[in-house]
């Protein structure tokens, strides 16, 4: 019983993983494509029944969609009208929590933020040492006129299998700045070092065959 059971729980371990992502890439892809196909219905587009019954065809017109606001994002108007609205949103108060949060955490994985964000090592007085992100450089006044002598900084630490964290306002000095990746360290916080899955790198083939010089 003992090694069957080591069996299954071998064969869950291999199982699940693989079974939990790919359920959860479909759920978000009928997701979006639901999104894309009422979006269409808004426009006042009327479907034809072979294109409403193509698999995919409601996230084909999500992708267009984000890749058409990603190009009008560049240009000078639209830009400032984004940013207008966006200081009307951030004006309210519940709104400007909501929008405010979730805008904040989705900016944490965006590739050109993230070379702002260098991983740190905080030393906790007793329990050791956590993984934290510098989030800002800049910190409120208010904040900063409690210790005028010192340059503080924010930085984020992530609570491990749970969606916040902690923001601290520390002394830049005091932190160990260190070579690590967001993603590795990210993961490796979130998940309390449990996950350590990543891709394993190729080794090169040796050609046996080929007779040696």
């Amino acid at each position: 019983m003992p090694y069957l059971a080591r069996v299954l729980l071998k064969g869950s371990v291999v199982v699940l993983p693989l079974v939990i992502t790919a359920w959860l890439l479909w759920s978000t892809l009928l997701w979006l494509d639901n999104i894309g196909l009422e979006l269409l219905s808004l426009t006042g587009l009327v479907l034809s029944d072979a294109n409403s019954d193509i698999p995919g065809f409601g996230l084909i017109v999500m992708l267009v969609s984000l890749f058409v606001v990603g190009l009008l994002i560049q240009f000078n108007p639209i830009s400032w009208l984004h940013s207008y609205l966006e200081d009307t949103l951030l004006r309210f108060p519940v709104v400007k929590t909501l929008y405010g949060a979730v805008k904040d955490f989705a900016g944490m994985f965006d590739g050109q933020k993230k070379q702002s964000q260098p991983v740190v090592l905080v030393d906790m007085p007793g329990p050791g040492i956590a993984v934290g992100f510098i989030t800002n450089q800049k910190v409120p006044p208010v904040v900063q006129q409690t210790r005028p002598d010192q340059p503080l900084v924010a930085v984020y630490l992530p609570m491990s299998y749970m969606v916040g964290g902690y923001t601290l306002f520390l002394p830049k000095s005091e932190l160990t700045q260190v070579d690590w990746s967001f993603e590795d360290a990210m993961r490796f916080a979130i998940t309390a070092g449990v996950s350590q899955s990543q891709s394993h790198p190729k080794q090169p083939v040796n050609d046996k065959t080929s007779p040696e010089l």
